[in-house]
């Protein structure tokens, strides 16, 4: 059921309804801009993306070997322990030879929500993405709305892409999110 909507190009209106909850980063931490917002999704939605989107053309990717040697999230081979290992293990190397060395780290924060839709549905049309799940996929983030959920409820109000103010993203929490910015990131 979940891979009808890619194989004729629709977007089930289940799909378009996102619920934002902020959590906590640090227990104890109330600080308004220390919270993370999550989006929580439609489950076949999220599930859909992963199992048919995501895992197949992040295996096209591996088995073209574009992906840049330091990338190690999403990839079965390599885990993010294996990453933590080799920056300790490159910093000991450097150490006992007694050679001078500089280490930079990005942090993207918060990618998920700069991924700009309209550039991701491309590479992933050349990627060989079929134009139904496109359309699919690209319906459903033109038209989803957003809703915030606190103590008190689900939000009467709601936030939508409208021609002003595009609203790019899949949200974190998007099983897809992580697969979407190693695209950007390539792009890069």
């Amino acid at each position: 059921m979940m891979t009808i909507p890619y194989l004729v190009g629709i977007s089930p209106k289940q799909w378009r309804q996102v619920v934002a909850i902020m959590l906590k980063k640090k227990p104890g931490d109330h600080k308004i801009h220390r919270f993370r917002i999550a989006a929580l999704q439609e489950s076949d939605f999220n599930q859909s993306n992963r199992l048919l989107l995501g895992r197949p053309i992040m295996y096209a990717l591996e088995v073209c070997q574009v992906l840049p040697d330091i990338q190690y999230g999403s990839q079965a081979s390599r885990t993010c322990h294996t990453a933590v290992l080799n920056k300790v293990l490159t910093y000991e190397i450097h150490r006992y030879r007694k050679q001078p060395f500089a280490y930079i780290e990005n942090d993207a924060m918060g990618c998920y929500d700069h991924i700009i839709n309209p550039l991701v549905l491309l590479f992933l049309r050349i990627l060989g993405l079929s134009p139904k799940a496109a359309h699919s996929l690209a319906t459903t983030w033109e038209k989803t709305y957003h809703r915030i959920k606190t103590l008190y409820g689900l939000s009467e109000q709601t936030d939508a892409n409208c021609h002003e103010f595009l609203l790019y993203r899949p949200g974190q929490g998007s099983t897809i999110g992580p697969f979407l910015w190693l695209l950007c990131f390539l792009l890069i």
